[in-house]
């Protein structure tokens, strides 16, 4: 299964509602085929989603995902929006699973930069109903903007905090892949070596770090490959064989999807 990261997705705003002051839900469970997103502006109200339940107050995001069945109660008057939207890969590919997402935002999400959760919440009751190209545009750009902040903060919070979970068996995972990471290696060669298939290799892996396997290898490699970049004068080629790719091309590609530049670009902006 892919994963993809919050650069790698395109929503799109279907519909856009919001509410001031509502004292119920008109249902007490209700699912949809889109993604749907609760933005919760003021008040509060409980949930329950698959394996995630708890309480919606001002400044929560809860997303759920198709097809799956929100349960929800309103505890205080609250103000609110609601945004159903699909999301596409760059390929077009119909993105419906919320376990191709890292990291995945399903449930109860919280942006702790609230002066940006607000400013977004403002700006999509602004465009609540303008039906206008520039407009649409603007609903997905503030999707893919409320993901991003996800995404960062959750990163920067994994970056700064313990692990949660003891592993003894990933830490030595992570140990290999680390002295390997550099050369040629399977991430099925390790999985067989622990006793695990790749599935649940990866996802215990991905409990224990908060990324998978073969995105902290990319992660080591593209951190060498910058440093090589910006400090020597390397052909791309020689970079790629010290960093574990089979060549310049193929480092080249993943370099500029994972960065959004090429390796010469990252280059000459290193040698101001």
């Amino acid at each position: 299964m892919p994963i993809y990261h919050p650069q790698e997705l395109l929503p799109h705003v279907v519909t856009l509602v919001g509410w001031r002051d509502k004292a119920r839900f008109e249902k007490d469970e209700d699912q949809s085929p889109l993604w749907v997103l609760f933005a919760v502006e003021s008040g509060s109200f409980r949930f329950e989603l698959g394996r995630h339940r708890g309480i919606a107050e001002k400044g929560s995001l809860v997303l759920c995902p198709p097809n799956t069945a929100l349960k929800r109660g309103m505890l205080r008057p609250t103000t609110f929006l609601v945004l159903y939207f699909t999301w596409r890969s760059e390929a077009g590919e119909d993105i419906r699973d919320d376990e191709c997402l890292h990291p995945n935002p399903s449930g109860h999400i919280v942006i702790t930069d609230k002066q940006r959760f607000a400013n977004n919440c403002a700006y999509f009751r602004m465009l609540k109903s303008r039906m206008d190209a520039p407009s649409v545009a603007r609903r997905n750009f503030l999707v893919h903007d409320l993901w991003h902040q996800y995404g960062w903060e959750y990163e920067n919070s994994r970056r700064h905090s313990k692990p949660e979970h003891d592993d003894p068996l990933m830490d030595e995972a992570r140990t290999v892949l680390i002295e390997n990471a550099y050369q040629p290696f399977g991430i099925n060669q390790l999985s067989d070596r622990l006793g695990l298939s790749t599935v649940q290799f990866s996802r215990r892996f991905r409990r224990k770090f908060g990324v998978n396997p073969s995105d902290f290898v990319s992660e080591l490699r593209l951190d060498k490959a910058c440093a090589l970049l910006s400090e020597t004068r390397l052909t791309l080629d020689a970079i790629a064989a010290v960093c574990g790719y089979a060549n310049g091309y193929y480092l080249s590609r993943v370099f500029s999807q994972k960065t959004g530049i090429s390796p010469s670009e990252y280059r000459k902006a290193h040698r101001i």
